[in-house]
């Protein structure tokens, strides 16, 4: 039998599953399960479920985003971070918010492969970098 990668192992959970809801979701749950037990892959699962939640953002258009801030920012800062990644890359954006000091103010935001940082750490560094030319 042809051994099944953790990522086809994703994209045939997704398949199953993108438009089920209530019981018939959780048996096709069960059955994948039972499936994975019966393969002898549970050891996979951990994968399975990192490949399963890039599968699902690619399909239905969600951005999972860091947001990172010297302080708690708030729900209209987050609604406008929120708003301005739906805005650039046409998905629907989540945001995870991390509190780090370090930075002294203003934010970083990452998603993707993207970094964008508007810190008051990195633009006094850049300040000191370009003293020191």
């Amino acid at each position: 039998m042809k051994r099944v990668t953790p990522k086809q192992y994703a994209i045939a959970l997704y398949e199953s599953i993108k438009d089920s809801e209530g019981t018939e979701l959780n048996q096709r749950i069960r059955n994948f399960l039972e499936l994975i037990r019966k393969r002898k892959n549970m050891k996979s699962l951990n994968k399975i479920y990192k490949h399963f939640v890039a599968v699902y953002q690619e399909r239905e258009q969600v951005l999972q985003a860091e947001v990172t801030a010297s302080r708690d920012l708030g729900s209209k800062v987050k609604s406008e971070i929120i708003h301005w990644l739906n805005e650039s890359t046409g998905r629907t954006a989540t945001l995870t918010e991390l509190i780090d000091p370090t930075i002294l103010g203003g934010v970083i935001v990452k998603f993707g492969d993207t970094v964008w940082d508007a810190s008051l750490k990195n633009s006094l560094k850049k300040l000191q970098n370009s003293f020191n030319k």
